[in-house]
């Protein structure tokens, strides 16, 4: 009897496992094939939120603002907003070395995660589309424009960029 008990959770727990990461990607990948229509893109303007969430992200935390302020993006129209988990690093001073340069720092204490960050920072965000990353991220530099550009089919509610991971030996992910 346990034997089969066991047999049966470990099928169970096989096929969730499969389902996962091929049943529901290749579910997802037929219905979009079937269901496909074009988004309608126009090269509209409006403002727009960045958000990133950081916790003790001193090291990488200056070039990732510098990333952001290059995009392709009239300034007036980019808010940056960065909401620090409580860092107990230098990555609140970093950031508030921006603040001349529309970046505005947003401190969550109580190391409540990144959900409760983002959450804190919509809260005060006043654009009207709000991009959200990381601060280990980089976004190229005519991304915002291409994402905003699918917000001018008013059926479109949320847009999800195209991540590629970079060799990079002194990244975990890169390893």
């Amino acid at each position: 009897m346990a034997h089969s008990v066991a047999a049966g959770v470990f099928w169970m727990s096989s096929s969730l496992l499969i389902y996962v990461y091929a049943g529901y990607p290749l579910i997802a990948r037929v219905l979009a094939a079937l269901r496909s229509r074009p988004v309608t893109r126009s090269s509209i303007r409006p403002n727009v939120s960045v958000l990133i969430t950081a916790y003790n992200e001193e090291a990488g935390i200056a070039a990732k603002l510098e990333n952001v302020l290059a995009l392709h993006y009239p300034g007036e129209l980019l808010e940056i907003i960065v909401a620090s988990d409580a860092s107990s690093d230098r990555t609140d001073t970093i950031v508030e070395s921006y603040s001349n340069r529309r970046v505005r720092l947003v401190r969550v204490e109580g190391r409540r995660g990144k959900t409760a960050c983002q959450n804190a920072a919509v809260a005060v965000a006043s654009g009207e589309i709000i991009l959200f990353t990381d601060a280990t991220t980089r976004l190229d530099p005519g991304a915002l424009v291409a994402i905003v550009e699918n917000f001018s089919d008013q059926s479109v509610g949320c847009v999800a960029g195209s991540l590629v991971y970079e060799a990079n030996e002194k990244s975990l992910t890169g390893q």
